[in-house]
Parts: C-alpha cells; sequence; structure tokens
C-alpha cells in the first residue's frame, strides 16, 4: 500500500514537471534527432542499441553525436572507451539534452544526434523515437516507480506511427537481440577458459537478464552480487568480494569494467576477472523501419 501511495505521489510530480519544464520545444533544422527509449526505468538495452545504431549509421559515411546524461558516468566513460578514435562519432555527456541538441544542430557538424534515452523528454519535438518494448505498454499506476520498473503510462506519451517505431526485445522473433558473444579477462583480454563457475557482480538495470545472458553463454553462476545502477562505489565494494573470495572467478559487464580506474585493474592483474561483452542482433525487418 505504501508503494501504491508512493507511485501516486511519484506520477503526480512527474505531470507537474512536464507541465511546468518540459513543454514541446523547436525540432532541429539540420540534424535528424533519433530518441532511443524505453518505458523501464532501466536494463532496456537502450545503451547496447545505441551504440549498434551508431555504428550502422557512421558506415553509411554519417557524422553522429552520441548524448548521454552525464548522470551516468559509466554509461559515458564506456562509451567513450568503444568509439575511442572514431572520428564519425563523438560522445557527449550533458543534463540538457534539448539545448545540446540545438547547439549541435547550428554546428551543422552531424547528419544524426543520438540520444541514450530521452523518452521522457517531451521538449525533444520532431525527434523519431526508436521504442525498445520488454512488455506492454504500461497503463496502471501500480506498473509505476516505485511499484514497478515503469517511469510512465502509454496515455502519457503522443505515440504515432510517424514519430515512434515500437521494436520487440522479447519473443520468439524479436525485432532486437542482445547477446554475450566473449568473456574476457579484464587486463590480459584473453578469453573465458571454459571454467564452468564464475560468480557475478554488477551494478546495471536489469542485472538478473545479465545472468541469464552468462548462462546462456555456457557458463554455471555462484555466487550474485548486485549493485545500483550507476553505483560510485563499485570499485571499493567488489574489492572486499575479491578480498573475501581469493580463489574464485568473478564476471562483471562492459559498464561495471568502464567504473574501475586503471588502478585497480593494474592491482588485480592475476585475479580472475573477466568481462562480459555483448552485441547487439537485428532483424533483416528491423532494418527497414529504422529511419
Amino acid at each position: 500500500m505504501l508503494r501504491l501511495l508512493a507511485a501516486f505521489c511519484y506520477r503526480a510530480v512527474y505531470k507537474l514537471h512536464h507541465a511546468l519544464c518540459l513543454r514541446p520545444g523547436a525540432p532541429l533544422q539540420n540534424s535528424k534527432l533519433i530518441v532511443v527509449g524505453s518505458y523501464r526505468t532501466g536494463g532496456a538495452g537502450k545503451t547496447p542499441f545505441c551504440i549498434w545504431l551508431c555504428k550502422h549509421y557512421a558506415a553509411q559515411g554519417k557524422r553522429v553525436a552520441l548524448l548521454a546524461h552525464d548522470y551516468a558516468f559509466d554509461e559515458t566513460a564506456m562509451l567513450r572507451q568503444i568509439f575511442s578514435g572514431t572520428e564519425s562519432i563523438q560522445v557527449f555527456a550533458t543534463k540538457n539534452r534539448y539545448r545540446l541538441a540545438h547547439e549541435l544542430d547550428e554546428s551543422r557538424k552531424f547528419d544524426y544526434i543520438v540520444c541514450d534515452d530521452g523518452f521522457e523528454d517531451s521538449r525533444l519535438t520532431g525527434a523519431v523515437t526508436l521504442l525498445l518494448n520488454w512488455e506492454s505498454a504500461p497503463t496502471r499506476i501500480s506498473e509505476l516507480w516505485p511499484c514497478g520498473k515503469m517511469r510512465s503510462l502509454a496515455k502519457d506519451h503522443r505515440i504515432n506511427s510517424s514519430n515512434t517505431i515500437p521494436l520487440m526485445c522479447h519473443g520468439e522473433n524479436p525485432d532486437i537481440r542482445f547477446v554475450i558473444d566473449k568473456v574476457l579477462h579484464i587486463a590480459t583480454k584473453t578469453e573465458w577458459d571454459g571454467v564452468s563457475k564464475a560468480n557475478i557482480a554488477c551494478g546495471i538495470g536489469d542485472p538478473e537478464r545479465f545472468c541469464k545472458d552468462i548462462q546462456n553463454f555456457g557458463i554455471h553462476i555462484g555466487q550474485t552480487y548486485f549493485f545500483n545502477d550507476h553505483c560510485k562505489t563499485f570499485s571499493t565494494e567488489f574489492e572486499q568480494h575479491l578480498q573475501d573470495q581469493l580463489q574464485d572467478s568473478f564476471i562483471i559487464s562492459e559498464k561495471d569494467a568502464a567504473r574501475l580506474p586503471a588502478e585497480f585493474i593494474q592491482k588485480n592483474v592475476n585475479r580472475q576477472i573477466f568481462v562480459a561483452f555483448q552485441t547487439t542482433k537485428i532483424s533483416p525487418e528491423t532494418l527497414q523501419k529504422l529511419p
């Protein structure tokens, strides 16, 4: 009951914030604006899909700006590592996607501006939204945070076929699949040696799905240690688990690895710490839908 009351309060604040602060703004004039969004509070696969999408546009000779929220410091660090040395893709961290998108649009330097999230920012008028769905669109207050995993209801958005493209991420024939395709040692980059058991330490939006992906890769899971998404104390807490279990192997996500300072990796170079790398697979039909 208390959570349901909190969800009602959350929705009231959400509606008030949109009415006062997030009124529809002006569309971009030069660049194509793409929003990769989801109703979920986290764990929808927005960032992995943004990585694939930017590479897709860059392969066509397009110049791409990728906008991430600076609160997600770990995602920004990971994205900059991935696109380091890639001249056609630049990563920007911002508190205000709308303002930065217009500044970049005025510079005329980019063909596409891709927003990692921004589905809730109703100022982004004229954007094409690629909406990642793992379930049906939420319609009840009880589905909202903190009762459920959703940030808003379907009726809170102007959904139409001209500016929103729903993409299914589950079922037998999904539009998008996220698959772990390699597990490498964090320091030496050697491949997972086939040992059948490993502990999982991760602070991401959907750690349970990460564990399922690890199992699908063929690795048996021992202990699991879950942290909050964007956890700033991940390295110190992870270090403690390493000290408590000196002989165990650990697997973390690529985003978790981006939180670890170079000194941590150097200090633990001889420990069995591995990073699971995820690939994004798009159906042929979905390719035809993309703007």
